[in-house]
Formats: C-alpha cells, sequence, structure tokens
C-alpha cells in the first residue's frame, strides 16, 4: 500500500509541472535557467529560489525550476513522497563530462 501511496504523490506532483511549462516556457529568459542552476549548487526550497530571483516574474521562475526538472538538470527527491510545495527542495543534477 505504502508503494501505491508514494507513487500517487509522484504522479499528482508530475500532473501539476506541465501546464506551467507548456503555458510559460517561451517566456523564460535564457540566462534564468542557467542563473538558476548556479545557485541550487546545494539544496535549496522552492521558496528561496523565489526569493533569490524575486527581481523576475515568480511564475517564470517556477516555470524553469519545473522545466529544469523536467529535463534532467535539477533533482527533487522529495516529490517522490511529498507534495509538491513552496517548501520542495530542489538541486542542481550531477552532470556527466
Amino acid at each position: 500500500m505504502a508503494d501505491l501511496a508514494a507513487a500517487r504523490v509522484w504522479i499528482d506532483n508530475w500532473q501539476r509541472m506541465p501546464p506551467c511549462i507548456v503555458a510559460n516556457w517561451s517566456l523564460v529568459s535564457s540566462s534564468l535557467p542557467r542563473a538558476i542552476k548556479c545557485f541550487l549548487a546545494q539544496p535549496r526550497k522552492l521558496l528561496e529560489i523565489e526569493r533569490e530571483f524575486s527581481s523576475g516574474d515568480p511564475v517564470l521562475v517556477r516555470t524553469a525550476v519545473f522545466g529544469m526538472l523536467h529535463a534532467g538538470r535539477l533533482s527533487a527527491p522529495d516529490l517522490h513522497t511529498q507534495a509538491l510545495s513552496l517548501l520542495t527542495s530542489f538541486i542542481a543534477a550531477e552532470t556527466k563530462t
């Protein structure tokens, strides 16, 4: 049962992100994802990310985070077991060279 509940949380979290990505990705500047990735050298909560980049539209910051997560440039292990919120932590994904 716990596996099913965890899967439900994961699926519910991913259902919330694509509408944001699809509706707003074209409005995200190319520099924003780069800046966010640098900022996320250590885990940071979504709230912290939005505050750090508060000079921009928080919807676009969130769109950049979700888009980067979708592309594999960020990770958020909490999303497997906890509902997406401003307290969800994100970190830059390891890059292979």
